[in-house]
């Protein structure tokens, strides 16, 4: 590689990196300042401020292998920062699927008994879902230590010296009952819960054709909720993708596709957090005051002397 390359990819990634953390960060912050104003944790503020946090550390993760790769040129993977990661992830994909799971059940309208039952406990069944994930992901890293990692830690070290195929690597790095338990389980809940979603935008929109009546609040939460959880999907197939072809033996011998994969594998984490800014009236409302407030405090008059502005209070 050239050393005007390695310098293009440590900089996108400490952008995405930084992109990632003000988004995640804002989502937090905005979430916990509602909860202490309520004097209540709402079930949706706890989803956010989870998924926040974890993608906080995915995003820092995802900088750390992209900076150990532009320096040593190779991929170094101990235990411990493995089984992180796979933890992180995988708690990752479950407080997401959890989040699409309590769009679809407070906004789609659907006349099934398990539906109806599930709209009037969904918000006393979040924290317990929470945990749930939490112990499962802790319960599935433990497991991948102890039936997979010695196998697979030889196998990682066979691939990098080109002794190993990268269909090898990756059956013996991703087992197949780890991506079964770990990956098929919460991702058939989500296309199920996106599935429902839009079935329900459908019938709502056929309804309103019928009575010759425009888009209605029902109808607007429907649209932002659909685009938010179909722009996840989207982001996180092209999350897999990216990671399984940057694997692949094609790629790793074409530096720059490897490095194109990585970049959109790395755009995730960052990525659905700004969707979620963005479709979310109060976040995107709050973002804004945090960005006047940054440019205020960044900001002073021609003689470089920052002169405080009221409207930058929040």
């Amino acid at each position: 590689m050239t050393r005007l390359f390695l310098i293009i990819q440590l900089i996108l990634g400490v952008v995405q990196f930084l992109t990632g953390i003000v988004a995640n960060g804002i989502i937090v912050i905005v979430s916990g300042i509602e909860c202490i104003k309520r004097k209540k944790v709402t079930a949706y503020d706890l989803l956010l401020i989870s998924l926040g946090i974890f993608r906080i550390f995915l995003q820092a993760l995802i900088l750390t292998c992209h900076m150990i790769f532009v320096f040593t040129l190779n991929i170094y993977v101990e235990k411990e920062a493995f089984l992180f990661f796979i933890f992180v992830n995988e708690v990752n994909l479950w407080l997401a699927t959890y989040l699409c799971l309590f769009y679809c059940v407070k906004i789609a309208n659907i006349f099934h008994p398990f539906f109806l039952w599930l709209k009037m406990r969904i918000s006393r069944l979040v924290p317990w879902l929470i945990l749930g994930s939490l112990l499962f992901s802790l319960a599935l890293s433990v497991c991948y230590l102890l039936l997979y990692w010695p196998e697979a830690k030889e196998e990682i070290r066979r691939y990098f010296s080109g002794n190993l195929t990268a269909s090898n690597f990756l059956s013996s790095l991703f087992p197949v009952p780890i991506l079964v338990v770990g990956l098929i389980v919460p991702l058939v809940i989500f296309d199920a819960s996106l599935f429902l979603m839009i079935y329900s935008l459908c019938r709502h929109t056929r309804k309103m054709k019928s009575m010759a009546t425009g888009r209605d609040l029902s109808t607007e939460a429907h649209i932002r909720a659909v685009k938010s959880v179909f722009s996840f999907f989207i982001l996180y197939t092209s999350y897999y993708m990216g990671i399984i072809i940057s694997l692949s033996r094609t790629s790793s011998q074409n530096e720059f596709f490897m490095f194109i994969c990585f970049f959109v594998a790395a755009e995730y984490p960052s990525g659905h957090s700004i969707i979620l800014i963005l479709g979310n009236p109060k976040l995107k409302h709050y973002a804004r005051k945090f960005l006047l407030c940054a440019k205020c405090l960044l900001g002073g008059d021609s003689t470089g002397v920052y002169k405080p502005n009221r409207t930058c209070c929040f």
